[in-house]
């Protein structure tokens, strides 16, 4: 009877530690996608900044070139509209299948039992 109560009382301290180190490795992948999230935000934010700047480059360069500014900044702006329907279109290449294997990744390392 006292081993029974023994290995109880042990079973019952395992699933206490089980807990915690469910609670412990929510934390750490929380924490990773939300740093993913915050530097992803930030590459966007600059990257967008970037293109500004090289967009107006190129349109003054072309209005330059062409002695016509306005349609300098047309052809610019068709240029960014081109690339923004290509990334439009191929939308799940670029973001939803990198996104999926990231959170894929992420949530399922342990049940594979790989420490990356």
């Amino acid at each position: 009877m006292e081993s029974i109560g023994k290995l109880f009382s042990e079973f019952k301290k395992y699933l206490e530690l089980q807990k915690e180190f469910v609670k412990l490795d929510a934390a750490e992948k929380m924490t990773v996608i939300l740093s993913a999230t915050i530097i992803t935000a930030v590459l966007i934010l600059l990257s967008f900044i970037i293109l500004m700047f090289l967009s107006f480059a190129l349109a003054y360069y072309l209005g330059d070139t062409l002695h016509n500014l306005p349609l300098g900044f047309c052809i610019t702006g068709g240029i960014v509209l081109f690339v923004a329907c290509v990334f439009y279109f191929n939308r799940n290449r670029f973001v939803i299948q990198p996104l999926a294997r990231f959170m894929t990744k992420l949530i399922l390392k342990e049940a594979n039992g790989t420490h990356q």
